[in-house]
């Protein structure tokens, strides 16, 4: 898991703040990006903050409103326009960015109903799932994204729901997507090891 030393403060106080709110109005949210897959596997260096964030329409300006008294800094007006157009936002707490993506395809919904509750850095909060991380990271696929499905692979071993990933994956692509080919690779390799 992540320490305090991985973690710059205002990186930690902005995720402390965004989950304080979103609990607050009881929005259903889940961490998501580098600082989840940090949670789930091993810490590094992340910049930003990343959730998957399910607000009704009539909570989201009172959301908003109390992110800007606890320090965010946006346009109101602008980034509830950006939030039902294009169903991401970012936000931005003392330089440190935290985004929203609103889950709008299947898949994205049910990385948000796999979240877990979990208890970390003094605080509740809701944080994807390893698989959930992982299905994310294949349709991101950037070569962060590549590193951190090793690790998240390597952190969970033999306990991981391939099925699970793969039943999911079938409504994005083809199993036989190098991506996917590269995923049982490495988890048929983590078995192996384990």
């Amino acid at each position: 898991m992540a320490t305090n030393q991985v973690l710059s403060e205002d990186l930690l106080k902005a995720l402390e703040e965004s989950t304080a709110a979103m609990d607050r109005h009881l929005v259903s949210y889940a961490l998501i990006g580098g600082l989840a897959a940090s949670y789930r596997s091993q810490p590094r260096f992340t910049k930003d903050i990343d959730f998957l964030v399910q607000v009704p329409q009539v909570v989201l300006p009172s959301l908003l409103d109390d992110l800007q008294s606890s320090g965010f800094e946006f346009d109101t007006a602008a980034t509830i326009a950006e939030w039902i157009q294009h169903h991401m936002v970012a936000l931005s707490y003392r330089g440190i960015r935290v985004d929203w993506l609103k889950p709008v395809i299947p898949a994205y919904l049910h990385i948000l109903e796999r979240a877990s509750d979990e208890r970390w850095l003094n605080r509740p909060m809701r944080v994807a799932s390893t698989e959930g991380l992982i299905l994310l990271k294949l349709l991101a696929y950037r070569t962060q994204d590549q590193v951190d499905i090793e690790n998240l692979v390597a952190a969970k071993s033999d306990k991981l729901d391939i099925d699970w990933i793969s039943t999911e994956w079938q409504q994005l692509g083809s199993l036989d997507d190098p991506r996917m080919r590269r995923l049982v690779q490495l988890v048929a390799e983590s078995k192996r090891v384990s």
